[in-house]
């Protein structure tokens, strides 16, 4: 049986007058970056604690033991429909006074039910959809929001994007000095969505790098192996295989699809330098001014996994790294 019962917590007013509302029913979270644990003795109270907090979108829970799992705007993408079981509670909009009814909650059949989130920092609205895999999909849009002077903006599934590169020829940086400089300037060390964004770092780093780079140079991009996937016995877990890239952690949480990662061939090779190789560079070549063309004719911009703790080295020399961060509020909005 299908559960048809909304919980009409609280009516809060957010722009466009609409109010948000929490609809639940059976499933559970398929597609995530991010859920926060709550302790609550009920599920009623899990719901509500989700209405309370102003950037969660969905509340989840299995019915024995109670498990409150909340999922704040833009880290979730889909929900997959169950029958019994585990509960999910979305937190929706409805222009009206009364519960809508049919089928299907929270769209209902196969219609559209969206939300909307302000914050000081985030002006979020999203829409919830359903397909016939009985996957409920959400995807978001910020609005009136744009990159700065010197950034680039990106589409994505969960986001619009904007990106830099950083580096100079004669400037060495670990993984950590990356992270570093991205966190200093409010920005995460950046993973590659698209092909696009991975085109876009590899042009910006050879136009800041310049003919002068130094042999085999790279930038860092996001990605960092799971320990797991690097100590004994790695071998036997499917995620740590191959260019599978579940066995990396990413400071850039904002991706849904890895796209923009394009490996040369025979990598990632852990260590076949004999040094664990445990994070993810992105190469800097091309024909006019690699200094070992044509011996390495691999594309520039491919993926590679590199020691995080060495900026330089007779292998390869890292001189910069890509930052990421959402767009901003125009500062005359």
């Amino acid at each position: 049986m299908h559960i048809h019962i909304m919980y009409l917590l609280f009516v809060i007013l957010i722009p466009k007058m609409l109010s948000l509302q929490m609809i639940v029913t059976y499933g559970k979270p398929t597609n995530f970056t991010d859920a926060t644990s709550f302790s609550e003795s009920s599920w009623e109270s899990c719901v509500e604690e989700c209405y309370l907090q102003n950037t969660c979108v969905l509340a989840y829970s299995p019915t024995s033991p109670l498990n409150c799992q909340l999922y704040p705007v833009n880290r979730i993408f889909s929900v997959q429909k169950l029958y019994s079981t585990d509960l999910v509670a979305f937190k929706v909009t409805n222009s009206t006074a009364t519960c809508p009814t049919g089928d299907n909650p929270p769209t209902f059949g196969n219609l559209t039910n969206y939300g909307s989130i302000s914050t000081d920092l985030v002006d979020y609205t999203y829409s919830v959809s359903y397909g016939s895999d009985d996957t409920w999909s959400l995807s978001y849009n910020l609005t009136g929001r744009v990159c700065a002077d010197g950034w680039s903006m990106f589409v994505r599934p969960t986001t619009n994007w904007c990106l830099q590169v950083f580096g100079s020829p004669s400037v060495s940086y670990t993984q950590a000095d990356a992270i570093h400089n991205c966190t200093n300037i409010g920005t995460v060390l950046s993973g590659l969505e698209t092909l696009d964004e991975r085109d876009f770092v590899a042009a910006g780093a050879l136009t800041l790098l310049g003919a002068g780079y130094p042999e085999f140079a790279a930038v860092w991009v996001s990605g960092m192996r799971k320990p797991e996937c690097y100590s004994d016995g790695w071998e036997n877990l499917a995620e740590c295989a191959g260019t599978n890239m579940e066995q990396f952690t990413y400071t850039d949480t904002y991706m849904a699809n890895y796209a923009g990662y394009t490996w040369d061939p025979n990598t990632p090779d852990r260590n076949s330098t004999g040094v664990w190789q445990n994070c993810i560079q992105m190469w800097i070549r091309i024909e006019s001014v690699s200094p070992d063309f044509p011996y390495d004719t691999n594309p520039n911009g491919n993926s590679d996994d590199a020691t995080c703790n060495v900026a330089d080295s007779d292998d390869f020399s890292l001189r910069g790294f890509a930052c990421g961060k959402l767009p901003e509020i125009p500062a005359d909005a």
